[in-house]
């Protein structure tokens, strides 16, 4: 501050002095004023001594020698050595710093302050890398030292031990379970609704079974018969793949007018997998196209023989629709059970399988009050194959855990207990538990809390394996890739590649634009499974399909949420839409569409993915021409190549684009700058006639024998590839 005041003085003092002197004309004053300024900033620093040189005479200037900056050698940042999941203290560790200053870093980075434990790994990459470089050090990358450690066995581990079952003659007869299975629209939910009175089809949307249904049907004062209803559809194969695993018979339900269908064929393999008997139910013998002959062929055809013609399958003409033959086809079952000696127990612990599962919304009525017999929460439908089931009882299935709240038989109407062979529908889970799954009573809620929680752990362990795996082989296949590149442009001489202009934003938005995010609810678990297969069939690259979640029960307003982050569209199958929960949609611009119908919703996915598949160009040919010979003119002192065409096919308009075809392969595209007929310029020649054309990029050279076509171009639509298998 000092210096630059007395500069500051002096150069005033300086200025005024030059113009008095020059006012009186006085140069050797002049000429020891600069000398006296020179000496007084000769022992200041570089930047007030090279302000002072201003005022210097040229040759002062030039005499000076200056000095060459020298810059001290450049401090090395020291290498830390990190590895993937590290803790804070061994973090710490390796930077020789306290953990106080680990956490001090971590404050200052995105996501760093949910770290508070010196033992706490980091599982973040990024996160260990910014506290490295916040520190001064640079860091490199190791693999991790436990590695290769054996994982030392955990004492704490809880597994559940299924208790076995008694001796045979302490097992009771139990009602058989039977699962009708059968081609779409072949009659299986009319022979249910022929068997209890019912009509269950009206129900159906679109006149089809997309659900698992369990019903009790009374055959005498003390026997029943179980039957558990699957879909025909061919989206729904998950569905009667778990029928057939927990039931005893198969009724095999074969339309009389189309005989064998392809769903037909696959409920016998079903059946055969299982290992379990099948009935035969030949439906609609009433209609007139009926052929019961050709349908016993068919089945032959695949295996199996019916009694009719020498067989040992037992088969039963029925026509659900008219109530024909339904007592037959009941005693056909219970012979056949019969002699399969079904037999359970009854006292022991309760184990079964989950046949269906879904969640259903509190509801209350006019006066604030809920009905007991109202189904809420999660609910599953349970097949009970060994004990009585009863409220309270803690069940563990898979990794879900309930105390029994409640039980519901299927016809909405509470009941007090669940004996063998029985279909029932139990709330109280704490978590939803995915269909197929088995079912066993625990002891204790806490002892079922640890053996879900070890299972969930197990089965996260289980998914990181495998995804390590697959990213493993992700990497080899990049490296060889770039291996190959590498060496590609090696031999062709490429050393360096010049850098594309702009940055790759523009590529990320057109694959943002083209991609179709959505939301999938869905009121069972069953359908979820089923459109979750059928989405995952999905592989057109053009437009790709992103699923950002997909879970059972009605749109809430996390969803809203979710769908409005990622820019999805909410797909609700058979599930109702709260009139709040649309009005939050509809102001955060989030499409809801509901659906009953699943290849309806699939129609319309599908549907949104074409529109945004963008259209392709096609030429269309209106003309096309010889080239018989080549010469040249001279506009403006420029040479422009000119050909002599005959119009062979269709005809020339000079305002359509032409293609040059030398030995079949398109070398040129462009517009004409000319086209003459004789001298005259013309728009258009015919078939036939001759002419001189010539392009706008004159650059192009003509030859005789060359094929030229004029063509349009038209924009061709693009449908998304996506074969539903149905």
């Amino acid at each position: 501050m000092i210096s630059r005041f007395l500069f500051k003085s002096t150069s005033i003092l300086c200025r005024s002095c030059q113009q008095r002197l020059t006012t009186c004309s006085s140069s050797p004053y002049l000429y020891q004023t600069r000398r006296n300024l020179a000496s007084l900033f000769s022992k200041t620093s570089p930047h007030t001594s090279f302000n002072a040189r201003r005022f210097l005479s040229k040759s002062t200037k030039t005499n000076k020698k200056y000095q060459p900056v020298s810059y001290g050698p450049k401090s090395k940042r020291p290498i830390i050595e990190v590895y993937h999941k590290m803790t804070i203290k061994a973090l710490a560790q390796a930077m020789s710093i306290n953990v106080d200053h680990i956490y001090d870093c971590l404050i200052h980075i995105k996501n760093g302050d949910q770290y508070s434990s010196d033992n706490q790994e980091i599982d973040d990459f990024n996160i260990i890398v910014e506290v490295v470089h916040l520190c001064g050090g640079k860091h490199r990358l190791i693999p991790s030292p436990f590695a290769n450690d054996k994982k030392k066995p955990v004492t704490n581990v809880v597994k559940f031990v299924r208790t076995p079952m008694p001796s045979p003659d302490k097992l009771k007869p139990r009602p058989p379970v039977v699962t009708i299975m059968g081609h779409v629209d072949h009659g299986k939910t009319s022979l249910l609704d022929a068997l209890r009175n019912s009509n269950i089809v009206s129900g159906e949307f679109g006149g089809i079974t997309q659900h698992i249904g369990a019903f009790i049907v009374p055959v005498s004062k003390s026997m029943t018969i179980t039957f558990i209803d699957t879909p025909g559809h061919l989206a729904f194969a998950e569905m009667r793949a778990r029928g057939a695993q927990v039931t005893d018979i198969v009724v095999l339900v074969v339309a009389a007018d189309d005989g064998v269908m392809p769903q037909t064929l696959e409920s016998i393999a079903h059946a055969n997998r299982a290992k379990v008997p099948i009935v035969v139910a030949i439906n609609k013998i009433d209609k007139a196209d009926s052929n019961i002959k050709r349908t016993e062929s068919m089945l032959a055809e695949h295996g199996v023989q019916l009694e009719s013609i020498g067989g040992d399958v037992v088969g039963v003409p029925i026509s659900a629709l008219k109530n024909i033959n339904i007592d037959k086809l009941l005693e056909s079952i219970l012979a056949v059970a019969e002699l399969q000696q079904l037999h359970g127990d009854p006292n022991g612990p309760v184990e079964g399988t989950i046949l269906e599962s879904k969640h259903e919304e509190d509801t209350a009525g006019d006066d604030n009050t809920f009905d007991n017999n109202q189904r809420k929460g999660n609910l599953a439908t349970v097949l009970v194959q060994r004990g009585v089931l009863k409220k309270g009882t803690i069940l563990l299935a898979g990794q879900s855990v309930a105390r029994v709240r409640a039980l519901y038989n299927e016809r909405g109407i509470q009941i007090e207990r669940a004996t063998l062979s029985m279909p029932v529908q139990v709330t109280g889970w704490k978590t939803l538990p995915n269909a197929g799954e088995e079912v066993f009573e625990i002891d204790s809620e806490n002892l079922a809390n640890r053996i879900a929680t070890q299972r969930k752990a197990d089965e996260t362990a289980k998914k990181m394996e495998v995804d390590a795996v697959v990213v493993t082989q992700k990497h080899e296949e990049h490296l060889q890739k770039y291996r190959a590149e590498l060496q590609r442009r090696r031999e062709l001489g490429i050393i360096f590649r010049k850098r594309d202009k702009g940055s790759g934003q523009h590529i990320e938005d057109k694959e943002e634009k083209l991609k179709y995010s959505i939301l999938l609810k869905t009121d069972v678990y069953g359908t979820l499974e089923a459109l979750t297969k059928i989405i995952n069939m999905y592989n057109d690259t053009r437009c790709p399909l992103d699923v950002i979640d997909a879970a059972v029960g009605p749109v809430n307003e996390d969803d809203i949420e979710a769908a409005q982050l990622f820019n999805a569209t909410i797909y609700a199958f058979n599930t109702n839409i709260n009139q709040t929960i649309a009005l939050d949609a509809s102001r955060k611009h989030v499409p809801i569409r509901t659906f009953n119908v699943i290849y309806h919703m699939l129609n319309d996915i599908k549907h949104e993915l074409t529109k945004r598949i963008p259209s392709t160009e096609e030429d269309v040919q209106t003309g096309c021409g010889d080239v018989l010979q080549t010469f040249e003119i001279t506009e403006r002192n420029k040479k422009i190549p000119v050909a002599g065409c005959r119009v062979t096919d269709g005809f020339f308009e000079k305002k359509q684009l032409f293609k040059l075809i030398r030995n079949g392969q398109v070398i040129h595209r462009d517009t004409l700058s000319s086209l003459k007929h004789v001298r005259d310029d013309v728009q258009s020649i015919k078939k036939g006639v001759e002419c001189g054309l010539s392009f706008t990029n004159h650059d192009i050279k003509f030859q005789k024998g060359d094929q030229i076509v004029c063509y349009t171009v038209r924009q061709v639509t693009q449908e998304a590839k996506w074969d539903f298998g149905f």
